[in-house]
């Protein structure tokens, strides 16, 4: 049984869907977010205090690039659909039509539709459908290429989780690595291991770091042990090692230093999209709680 119910959300007009131990926070004013996730009451999802409730009406800015080196950098929190490659964005942001714009919406069932405006930047129009059911989300991406010109881009999926979390990864040791541009020059060694068939990336604390690479297939699984037991925070989507991707990656796990946060990055393979082509990437979430013996690989074998 699902419900939904208007609620105002860390400022922001929203809308409310319970299911089960589950529940979603979904602002279509601020680039469509799923803003919070919370497991039996405990809010799982980051929102950057300072910008809470903030509205931009960047239809009526000219010029987006001053708009964005005025802006700044924000991250405003929760889940949302960025555009790979991150070395295409004007002023080294997210393109804001798409990241800060204010998204239509449409609910059809269990279904929820946000649909952006058509970025200014890009050329691209992102879709997003939310689906909660029995518990367990579903959320499809989809990239609308609105012009008349071919764009090469792929569907990149970011979601700020609260710390801690030790994020498992399906991977050989070799295939995921640190980065070490965009100034992650923390030693983050300590906080990658193998451990039987998965990487394991630790985000406890403050370090700085990045990590990512190519895993064996599409599921990730985040722990957290706490006095009420394990809670696993599983995903499940595609992946399609024989395609090229935007990072050379198909998963990115980001350590913010500044904010209690980790990202968790999903992309899609790098696409060319015709006048009017769509391609669309689908995830799955599933939210449980273990008694604090669970073992990774057990959860990895109830997901297969």
């Amino acid at each position: 049984m699902l419900k939904i119910q208007q609620e105002n959300i860390y400022g922001w007009d929203g809308y409310r869907l319970i299911s089960k131990d589950v529940s979603l926070g979904i602002i279509p004013q601020m680039g469509g977010r799923i803003i919070s996730l919370t497991h039996q009451g405990e809010e799982l999802f980051f929102v950057q205090d300072e910008f809470k409730g903030d509205i931009y009406y960047l239809d009526k800015i000219d010029n987006l690039r001053d708009k964005k080196l005025e802006m700044g950098f924000r991250v405003w929190g929760g889940d949302k659909t960025w555009v790979s490659p991150q070395q295409a964005w004007w002023e080294a942001i997210p393109p804001i039509d798409l990241d800060a714009g204010s998204y239509s919406i449409k609910i059809d069932g269990n279904t929820v539709e946000m649909q952006s405006p058509i970025c200014r930047e890009t050329g691209l129009r992102i879709i997003r459908r939310i689906r909660l059911d029995d518990g367990i989300v579903h959320l499809q991406q989809t990239f609308r290429n609105e012009t008349n010109n071919l764009i090469n881009r792929g569907i990149w999926n970011v979601t700020q989780v609260l710390r801690p979390f030790e994020v498992y990864l399906p991977a050989s040791r070799n295939n995921i690595k640190a980065y070490r541009d965009e100034g992650l020059n923390e030693d983050a060694s300590s906080k990658i291991s193998k451990e039987s068939n998965f990487v394991k990336v630790l985000c406890d604390d403050n370090t700085h770091f990045k990590v990512g690479g190519f895993i064996d297939e599409g599921i990730i699984v985040a722990l957290r042990k706490t006095n009420a037991g394990t809670l696993a925070f599983s995903r499940l989507f595609d992946v399609d090692l024989k395609c090229q991707y935007a990072h050379n990656a198909s998963v990115e796990i980001y350590n913010s230093k500044k904010y209690n946060y980790l990202e968790i990055e999903v992309h899609a393979p790098l696409v060319t999209l015709g006048k009017g082509q769509e391609v669309s990437h689908s995830q799955t979430w599933i939210l449980k709680r273990f008694d604090n013996n669970i073992d990774p690989e057990e959860v990895f074998r109830m997901l297969e």
